[in-house]
């Protein structure tokens, strides 16, 4: 089995769990539609990362609403998060631009959009974004120095904020653990948190990327008010209400219509 099979099936067991509270190991196999020996491993392998708590044939989610490996968020709503990448990719002028990319799952999409850009300058804390910016050899990728967080594989502290403040940006990516109207765009990581608000303080344009699990959830670190940035991408799953309030704040919500996309609402900035 693939590692991204693994991290495809731990992604849905943490969602199931999410849901349900605990989960009886002998109906997994079932679930997941792989035989046993393949649920123990996956089972030893999220006990190993500290993902669930085991015992007696059950298990549970080791801590609510604590923040996934990247490696595991990047199989949660792959398709909106593809969807996403391509549509926010779309709003950035085609001309010569710098701009400020985060590290994350969503924007790791939007990356990937980009790699074919000759006429970008990326700055990037992501180890993950700069990679994916790096596969074609055309985009022009400058790394901040920082601290490794390994949950995110990106990087954070003093030196990452330092590098990030000696630079102006036409455009700044960045993505969101919560969306709420009244809390604004959150993050688990307040070290995260603090790059991608330098990184929206320091763009002229300031774009949030994420998909609609994260509306309604507030997480204890601020990126950025609502009111302070200029475009939400998100998809056709997004809570209405939580749309209408932000448009009506002025930020401007664009959907991505999930699974099939007939017509989408695209703006660009001129």
């Amino acid at each position: 089995m693939s590692d991204r099979t693994r991290d495809a099936r731990i992604s849905l067991i943490l969602t199931l769990l999410a849901q349900r509270g605990e989960l009886q190991v002998r109906f997994l196999p079932s679930i997941l539609g792989v035989s046993g020996a393949t649920v123990r491993r996956d089972v030893a392998v999220m006990e190993d990362k500290g993902l669930i708590r085991r015992s007696y044939g059950k298990i549970a989610a080791a801590r609510r609403g604590a923040e996934l490996p990247v490696s595991l968020r990047r199989s949660q709503n792959a398709e909106a998060k593809r969807r996403i990448g391509a549509l926010a990719s779309s709003l950035i002028p085609s001309r010569p631009l710098t701009m400020a990319l985060s590290g994350g799952s969503t924007v790791g999409f939007v990356a990937r959009s980009l790699a074919g850009r000759p006429d970008l300058t990326v700055v990037t804390n992501g180890l993950d974004t700069a990679t994916t910016l790096m596969t074609r050899q055309v985009v022009k990728v400058v790394v901040t120095g920082g601290t490794a967080n390994p949950l995110s594989n990106d990087l954070v502290g003093r030196t990452a904020e330092k590098s990030l403040r000696s630079f102006q940006f036409d455009f700044a990516v960045v993505g969101a653990d919560g969306i709420s109207p009244e809390a604004g765009f959150t993050r688990h990581s307040a070290r995260g948190a603090e790059i991608d608000r330098i990184m929206l303080e320091q763009a002229e344009h300031k774009i949030v990327v994420a998909d609609s699990s994260k509306f309604g959830k507030v997480h204890h670190a601020k990126i950025a008010d609502t009111a302070s940035i200029h475009a939400l991408v998100t998809d056709s799953h997004a809570n209405a209400e939580i749309v209408a309030l932000l448009r009506r704040i002025g930020v401007m919500t664009t959907l991505v219509v999930i699974p099939s996309a007939t017509k989408s609402n695209r703006f660009r900035f001129t």
